[in-house]
């Protein structure tokens, strides 16, 4: 087929062929591409043509069926329909509202013309199915030759185009898109990206402000659920904060941020609402999921904030991101490179940023110290102590619960304010009114959190509930523990080592004493404070003391052996460093703190030294334990008048009130039918210790 006979199309046949999702812009850069920048070379192969699609909506649809063709005719018709097209569309525009929506952008972050036609052409180059798959037959291309063909494209000097496509360019600083300047070859639409395709979608149909193009990448905070009062426990920190932030908030001073942290549910977010309705000012919360409702990656995020302090910017606002364990992670990217890029590009944000910004985290033990000393201020977010717990509890319930369920809760150290909050809300819609059925539905929502955080349960919670008999005068001790009470009323600051067999009464004496002290009781065990991961064990060390200490409580540490072992038979280094923290806590402790221990003689010399008092509790002597009989038979409702039970007791030294516990809490599921089936329970208690087998551990009732 020669050029000659090569059909001509019109005007109308351009139209009636041109695909309806195809613009007139993207048109005419499709053309370009295959014209101007010789895409054809990739078209038009020798024998074939590489994607019929693309030939047909450049009117080359007679040569996709033909069976033989000629590319110098195909180039000679492509060329002729370009320049048809060029005659009948001189100036294709963007369509609407694409068109309108770049304009509102390039004014509200302040692009300049060039910008904001790379940002045009971006957009068309995902949107457009054409455009999209002539990029595709165009092929990979270096970074400089990308240069040239924008230039061309776009009509654009070198140098325009240069600085569009910089690094620290306009587009990138803004957060809009991602271009990658290697020195590989890329795909025209990989080299160019949007950071966010619900920014991409807003820019193709949105028609409205334009700062609602951005609203699925940040948005006004809700208004703070919580008070000042609420936060007691954060009172200096608290006011230190508000302070700096006034100051630099009227000297629109750029790289201000703040770091908090600490477990989920805490009041981090509600914090930053609370501060900035206290200030007076916006909060905007950059998002961490999608329009679809799908988790958005850590550099989308980071995007995310670097726009919001552009639209944002001169504004006096506070801005919050949530959430942000994944941004710092460096050994995520593997390329040695681009890590380093990533760090300096992330500092750069901690350095400029134009508003005051939070960071919120639930465990810092990832961030490099590189990031954390770029923070103005590093505040740890710990739960709540019990006193303040129980008034939010109350305020958020609006005394809608009973007095036992709200005692439940508030004592539970693990029970966050979020925690509630949720829950309340979820048994307020199911069981609206005020009764057992909402208490009830409470207590179950949160215990079903709780269990799946990996806490104990309400009614399980750590605590100690003391036996109905329970009396100080039924334990065997080297001291006088009346003595040692009154004492501790005078001077409450203490470390106290309990030490002795199991079931001894070691721990119910300690929660005696917090009840008698009329103090909270905090008891820690090994599962709570040992982690498998590198410094954490150290970490919940530091934080069970500090913890109990802003609560003015009793802190017991059950089993300390397992932290306090002797440092000359340590295998591994953190082990060393366990009681290396653990010696030091207890240096700087200046509450009540109680140790015990079944096994005295492998704790650390340096542990035994920092003890004011070592107690030794031993098995029941012959009076206590006729005096723990008689007083479980009373509650029992057994009765031995010819004292032959008691004549039993006499012969077994090895006897614990944790032995009682143990036979009378069988005796709920398994009752006794007289005293002597009750004393037979107690020797077969015995009789286990002289085998060494298990036995019960502790004195819990």
């Amino acid at each position: 087929m020669t050029v000659s006979a090569l059909p001509r199309p019109s005007p109308r046949r351009i139209a009636r062929r041109r695909n309806p999702d195809t613009c007139t812009l993207a048109l005419k850069w499709a053309f370009s591409l295959m014209v101007d920048l010789q895409g054809h070379r990739q078209l038009l192969e020798r024998g074939c043509i590489t994607d019929d699609e693309v030939a047909r909506e450049l009117g080359l649809e007679e040569l996709v069926d033909a069976e033989h063709y000629s590319r110098t005719c195909a180039l000679q018709c492509l060329k002729r329909e370009y320049r048809l097209f060029t005659r009948n569309y001189p100036a294709p525009d963007y369509p609407e509202p694409l068109g309108s929506n770049l304009q509102a952008l390039g004014r509200l972050v302040g692009l300049d013309e060039a910008e904001t036609r790379v940002l045009g052409f971006c957009a068309l180059l995902h949107a457009d199915p054409l455009l999209n798959r002539c990029s595709d037959v165009f092929g990979a291309v270096g970074f400089n030759r990308l240069s040239q063909a924008l230039s061309v494209l776009l009509e654009l000097s070198d140098e325009e185009i240069q600085h569009c496509l910089a690094t620290d360019g306009h587009l990138t600083a803004c957060g809009l898109l991602t271009i990658q300047c290697d020195n590989g070859r890329h795909d025209l639409e990989e080299t160019l990206s949007f950071t966010s395709s619900d920014l991409l979608k807003q820019l193709r149909f949105h028609r409205g402000a334009a700062e609602e193009l951005f609203e699925h990448s940040f948005r006004l905070s809700a208004p703070a659920s919580l008070t000042v009062t609420d936060y007691e426990h954060l009172s200096q920190p608290l006011a230190m904060v508000m302070n700096y932030l006034q100051k630099v908030a009227k000297q629109q001073r750029k790289g201000v941020n703040i770091l908090l942290y600490g477990p989920p549910g805490t009041g981090k977010t509600e914090l930053c609402r609370l501060l900035a309705e206290e200030l007076a000012l916006e909060l905007y919360e950059i998002a961490c999921t999608d329009s679809e409702g799908d988790p958005i990656t850590g550099y989308q995020r980071l995007c995310a904030l670097r726009s919001a302090m552009s639209v944002l910017k001169g504004s006096p606002v506070l801005v919050m991101l949530d959430e942000i364990e994944d941004l710092f992670v460096d050994d995520l990217i593997p390329n040695a490179k681009r890590r380093k890029a990533h760090k300096g590009w992330i500092n750069r944000i901690l350095e400029e940023n134009g508003q005051p910004c939070f960071w919120l985290s639930n465990h810092i033990g990832m961030l490099d110290p590189a990031y954390i000393r770029r923070f103005d201020m590093v505040i740890e977010m710990p739960n709540p102590i019990r006193s303040q717990r129980e008034r939010i509890i109350r305020n958020l319930c609006a005394d809608r619960l009973g007095e036992e369920t709200i005692q439940q809760l508030a004592t539970h150290e693990y029970m966050t304010p979020a925690v509630f909050e949720r829950a309340y809300r979820v048994a307020h819609t199911i069981s609206p009114r005020v009764g057992k059925k909402l208490n009830g539905t409470l207590e179950y929502l949160v215990d079903s959190t709780l269990k799946a955080q990996g806490h104990e349960r309400l009614g399980q919670h750590k605590g100690i509930r003391l036996p109905t008999v329970y009396s100080p005068e039924r334990i065997n001790t080297d001291i006088d523990l009346d003595g040692l009470l009154e004492g501790l009323r005078r001077h409450s600051e203490a470390r106290l080592c309990f030490y002795g067999p199991p079931g001894t009464g070691k721990t119910a004496f300690a929660g005696w004493l917090a009840e008698s002290l009329d103090k909270p009781l905090h008891i820690k065990r090994v599962s709570d404070l040992v982690s498998p991961y590198l410094g954490e064990t150290e970490q919940r060390l530091a934080a069970a003391f500090r913890q109990a200490e802003q609560e003015s409580a009793v802190l017991v540490l059950d089993e300390v052996d397992s932290f306090l072992q002797d440092r000359r038979k340590a295998q591994r280094s953190w082990e060393i460093t366990a009681v290396n923290e653990m010696l030091t806590q207890m240096e700087s402790y200046s509450g009540l703190f109680i140790a015990s221990t079944n096994l005295m003689a492998d704790l650390d010399e340096a542990a035994l030294r920092r003890f004011d008092l070592k107690v030794r509790f031993g098995y029941l002597r012959p009076e206590q334990r006729l005096l723990l009989l008689r007083a479980h038979l009373k509650e029992l409702g057994l009765k031995d008048p010819q004292h032959n039970a008691e004549a039993a007791l006499q012969t077994m030294d090895t006897l614990t009130p944790g032995d009682f516990t143990t036979v009378v809490r069988r005796a709920r599921f398994k009752p006794f039918t007289n005293a002597a089936e009750l004393v037979q329970a107690l020797v077969n208690e015995a009789a286990l210790k002289k085998d060494g087998q298990a036995r019960p551990i502790g004195f819990v009732y």
